[in-house]
């Protein structure tokens, strides 16, 4: 094969291939992002020419064999809870989040917790650092070994030295590589970096966690493509109580991405919240149009507050419609099933909806709960304290039901919660009998219930 050399213009922005240089990218519109370098191209063979080539093995797909991912615990449950039941051998996890949000606190909190041997390599931070976050957290060490090493060779040679089960990088923009024409964090960097540490993974069985940056909209910086290289992307969030993370995946090849890990920031570090619910309903208003709802995150159900706020009169030509949390679309349909199905007018009413706390849903099942929470603010009269309601509203009117109604009855009951609002139940349901359910089929019999 035949290699030559030849001069491309590559945008450090989005990874975009010129042939020559321009002022500004074509492809994401950014300014003074268009560099030179060099690349090689090879040029290739025609496959009929290639017989001298090694066949690639070839193995059977048994559905009965007795493969399966081999995994260990972290020691944080709800990290375990997000990833699918823990750390996987050979895995590579990309974890992101805003400056500040919490990633080295709990990467090191896990590392502390974590009984395999970790390396946890730090380019940002030096070693009386993390000594200090130690000493904060209470960290023990007793098999977590630290490098300030940035070079990824270096890093490499450590890792098979040392026989470590869990390598964490902090993070992905401060590692270099020897091999790399380019300079440090543009896009092929990263892509070069996050290749070489998935190759690693596979060859040692070491599970890897490396802490990426995000931009100015949340997703992670770099190309995308890193996230196509990695196994897992996790990211860590802040809510509206600055105090509470929470932890989600939005890609898992080892598991499901509907989990959540729920945790507090406090003095001693990131704490995991085993009772999420009673945190999100901690500051409860329980006046007119305040709603309790059951949300379903993946094995967990939570109970958060929904609220509702109508003006009496809208200064405005049109009517606003806001939300926060919630989908504001949505909210546009189910005023408009209740003006046209119930008969409740809301042209002059300005309308708001919230969901305390900071969380963000589109679940279906936030309908019913939405909508009682709306006609208890438009007249004005509270609903009971102990009241959970959960429903889809169809475009008839017809509450529809959603999945996963017995852990929803069951987190309701071990609240202290005594009524239930919902739709028809499956039969043969089996739910505490502390609950008073009360089943509604469409908007109608909502409001002779209420």
């Amino acid at each position: 094969m035949a290699a030559k050399t030849t001069i491309i213009y590559t945008c450090s922005n989005c990874d975009a291939q010129q042939a020559t240089w321009l002022g500004r990218c074509s492809e994401c519109g950014q300014f003074g992002t268009i560099a030179s370098q060099p690349e090689t191209i090879i040029k290739s063979q025609s496959i009929s020419s290639l017989k001298t080539t090694k066949a690639a093995g070839v193995t059977s797909l048994r559905l009965g064999s007795n493969l399966s991912l081999k995994r260990f615990v972290s020691g944080l449950n709800e990290v375990d809870r997000v990833l699918g039941g823990g750390l996987v051998e050979g895995g590579v996890t990309l974890l992101t989040g805003e400056p500040g949000a919490g990633k080295s606190t709990l990467l090191l909190a896990l590392a502390d917790s974590c009984s395999q041997p970790v390396l946890y390599a730090s380019g940002e931070e030096a070693l009386e650092q993390i000594e200090q976050r130690a000493r904060r957290l209470k960290v023990k060490g007793d098999k977590l070994g630290f490098t300030a090493e940035t070079n990824i060779q270096a890093i490499a040679q450590a890792v098979r030295q040392n026989s470590v089960k869990l390598l964490i990088i902090d993070s992905l923009q401060t590692v270099v590589s020897e091999d790399s024409l380019v300079g440090s964090s543009s896009p092929n960097q990263l892509k070069s970096i996050l290749s070489d540490l998935v190759a690693l993974a596979k060859e040692t069985k070491t599970a890897v966690m490396v802490i990426g940056h995000v931009i100015k909209s949340g997703q992670a910086a770099g190309p995308k493509t890193i996230e196509h290289l990695v196994d897992v992307v996790l990211s860590l969030e802040s809510l509206d109580k600055q105090s509470v993370k929470i932890l989600r995946a939005t890609k898992n090849r080892f598991g499901s991405t509907d989990e959540v890990g729920v945790f507090q920031m406090e003095e001693g570090g990131l704490i995991e919240v085993n009772n999420p619910s009673a945190l999100f309903l901690d500051d409860r208003h329980a006046g007119a149009g305040s709603c309790i709802t059951a949300l379903q995150q993946g094995s967990r159900s939570l109970l958060v507050e929904v609220q509702a706020l109508v003006t009496r009169v809208t200064k405005l030509n049109y009517p606003k419609r806001a939300t926060t949390g919630y989908d504001s679309a949505r909210l546009q349909l189910l005023i408009a099933v209740l003006e046209e199905k119930v008969g409740l007018k809301f042209g002059y009413n300005d309308v708001y909806v919230n969901l305390a706390g900071g969380l963000k849903s589109r679940e279906p099942a936030l309908d019913l709960a939405v909508c009682l929470a709306v006609i208890s603010a438009r007249q004005k009269k509270p609903l009971a304290k102990d009241l959970v309601v959960f429903g889809e509203v169809g475009l008839g009117g017809e509450i529809r039901a959603v999945n996963n109604m017995p852990k929803r009855l069951q987190e309701s009951a071990r609240l202290g919660f005594k009524q239930v609002l919902c739709s028809k139940l499956p039969n043969n349901i089996k739910f505490p009998k502390v609950l008073e359910i009360s089943v509604v089929g469409n908007l109608f019999e909502v409001m002779d219930w209420l």
